[in-house]
């Protein structure tokens, strides 16, 4: 054997068509991934297939064209699919290929102890270095481990694939034959300007994110409008399945540092990447990059390491307890389990972890709009997270976090984040099944929730809150905070000495006809260390121009201005509903309230009757401009 790779690689150098020929019947070929695809070799693939029969093609997520699933290749090839992309969707469906649900960690194992024995392994690399090593480039996720393990390596060698570092290369010596061929490689398209419902997902999923986080990414519209809300956060790092154009935003704009990552420190680590040739070029030859089997960046073990591991999954359809179905739309075979309960099982291990699925609340579908969140799964849907693995479910209507609660309390938080048309539907069904209270009740589907209200106080003492509108999942923690009220904050607000408050009591409080009155609630904390500290409400009268106020704080969180802070918010929403005159009962000794009303600049007239004052405020006109 000559000894310079140089002459090695010389003497393997063949067309497409010639090396096909290596291909025996009854071999099974893996096809590399992605945008690593090789596109000339699937090509010759197809172009050979009448010579070939029982020729088992495995693959993972294809881009291109898939000949091999074609019908007229029937009786030639079969595909099979770690997950299902466009273009061998059909084939599963109609049997004329076949679906391996596993998780992507695992594959690797399949190949290498030979359960699933790879004969050829069709890849692109990008062209040796100076020591005749190759690199898988932008697609290593199984193709590392099939290329490890098959008894004949046929390598597109393409100038368009990046030289990606990390644990992504091959040497010469290991490849039985070299087809030089120059391509593009396959792109997935730029995302363009996200939708209301995206960029609402979107919001949520970012307060959900601290400075310091590791991120696990897909590709989609939610993930890159994620990535774009995403600028102005601090030392974030990457350690992920598959990322895109996103990621590339993110570290141009100096935010992925990796600084405070407890793995691979500094580094964007990721098993594949799909995007634009403006991504593929900035992994070229970049040591801020590394590419890695996903036997490693999917392993549950190691995706635990990572101290405050943010994974963020799709999915099709979530049941009112809390089940995640992410490959099936009922018997139909729609993509994979792929990396989602690697991530999902992982980030839940990690200290600070947030495993999270992201979601439209609902679904175009041939029979109509359908609602993501339904009392039960459809007949033939497949679990792929159980409901003891369920942490966060995200949808345009806000989060819901269901770890640790029972089952009443995951079907009220699922059914306040449903869209507004179908939950008085799902709390029937809900109630059918003994899941919630016989007489629970919900806002009208009319007033939907009014997620425009919400945003962020800062105390006086530099503490951020979340202020949004009540919702009839917050229930459990309102009960907390009035367990929690002194005797005389309880005394203030009830006027009487209040003992319980009872579920029949408390639903009354959290459901609201958003339309004729508006409660809104502080939340300290972040999920899933929530705690409403103060509530906040008015009720209009029926012509929608007078309404009572009255708001409360806990005993901790008092005289910290947001007393204030709540009663300019309720006039603010109030007025632009037509609202100019405001009254509340207040206890004369209630000397807070009486000042925040006193100092509100509203035109102020008090009325007293035994011990409680009655304050009647009016806005002052407004002076024409000019």
């Amino acid at each position: 054997m000559p000894s310079d790779w140089r002459q090695r690689y010389a003497a393997k150098i063949k067309t497409a068509a010639e090396a096909i020929k290596t291909i025996r019947p009854g071999d099974r070929v893996y096809v590399g991934s992605a945008c690593g695809e090789p596109q000339e070799l699937v090509r010759a693939l197809a172009a050979a297939g009448d010579n070939l029969a029982d020729t088992e093609v495995v693959h993972v997520l294809t881009f291109g064209v898939a000949p091999y699933a074609q019908e007229r290749y029937a009786s030639r090839f079969r595909a099979n699919a770690f997950f299902i992309g466009n273009s061998v969707r059909q084939a599963v469906n109609e049997a004329r290929a076949d679906y391996t649900p596993i998780f992507l960690s695992q594959v690797p194992s399949l190949f290498k102890t030979k359960r699933l024995a790879i004969d050829v392994a069709l890849v692109s690399v990008s062209p040796p270095d100076e020591y005749g090593n190759c690199s898988l480039g932008v697609s290593v996720d199984i193709t590392k481990a099939a290329v490890e393990s098959a008894k004949v390596v046929i390598a597109q060698v393409n100038r368009h694939m990046p030289r990606t570092l990390g644990d992504c290369f091959v040497n010469v010596r290991h490849i039985s034959a070299l087809v030089e061929h120059d391509e593009p490689l396959l792109e997935w398209p730029a995302i363009g300007e996200p939708d209301e419902v995206t960029e609402r997902i979107a919001q949520h999923l970012e307060r959900l994110i601290p400075d310091g986080a590791t991120l696990q990414l897909g590709i989609g519209r939610i993930p890159d409008t994620v990535a774009s809300l995403l600028t102005q956060k601090n030392d974030l790092g990457i350690h992920t399945e598959m990322f895109s154009d996103g990621v590339l935003k993110l570290a141009k704009a100096g935010v992925l540092t990796g600084k405070y990552k407890t793995c691979n420190p500094g580094k964007i680590v990721g098993s594949f990447a799909a995007g634009s040739r403006a991504l593929f070029e900035f992994m070229h030859d970049n040591p801020m990059i590394e590419m890695h089997p996903s036997d490693y960046t999917n392993h549950p073990v190691v995706i635990s390491a990572h101290e405050n591991m943010i994974a963020i999954n799709a999915a099709l359809e979530v049941d009112l307890t809390g089940q995640v179905v992410a490959d099936s739309l009922g018997h139909m075979m729609y993509s994979g389990i792929g990396g989602h309960d690697d991530f999902i099982r992982g980030a839940a291990l990690a200290k600070g972890g947030k495993p999270i699925i992201a979601m439209p609340s609902t679904a175009d579908t041939p029979e109509g709009v359908k609602s993501r969140i339904v009392a039960t799964l459809q007949e033939g849907a497949g679990v792929i997270t159980t409901r003891g693995d369920t942490h966060y479910i995200v949808t345009e209507y806000g989060v819901a976090y269901l770890h640790g609660k029972t089952m009443r309390g995951r079907a009220m938080s699922l059914i306040s984040i449903a869209h507004p048309d179908f939950r008085g539907e799902l709390l029937h069904n809900a109630k059918r099944r003994k899941i919630v209270y016989p007489n629970q009740i919900m806002p009208p589907a009319q007033a939907p929730y009014p997620a425009e209200y919400e945003e962020t106080y800062r105390t006086r003492d530099g503490q951020e809150i979340f202020i949004r509108p009540i919702r009839p999942d917050d229930e459990p923690m309102m009960r907390e905070m009035f367990y929690q009220f002194s005797e005389q904050t309880k005394y203030l607000r009830y006027h009487a000495a209040l003992k319980t408050m009872p579920h029949n009591k408390m639903q009354v409080f959290c459901t609201v006809d958003y339309d004729a009155e508006m409660a809104i609630v502080a939340i300290a904390g972040k999920p899933p260390h929530e705690d409403i500290i103060g509530v906040a409400r008015y009720l209009a009268d029926a012509e929608r121009q007078t309404a009572e106020v009255a708001f409360t704080v806990a005993d901790a969180y008092q005289r910290k201005g947001l007393g204030t802070f709540f009663f300019d918010k309720l006039v603010r929403i109030a007025r632009s509903r037509g609202i100019h005159t405001f009254y509340g009962y207040v206890l004369v000794e209630n000397s807070g309230m009486l000042k925040i009303f006193h100092r509100s600049g509203m035109v102020i007239e008090t009325q007293t009757e035994g011990d409680v004052v009655r304050v009647t405020m009016k806005l002052p006109p407004e002076t024409p401009a000019g």
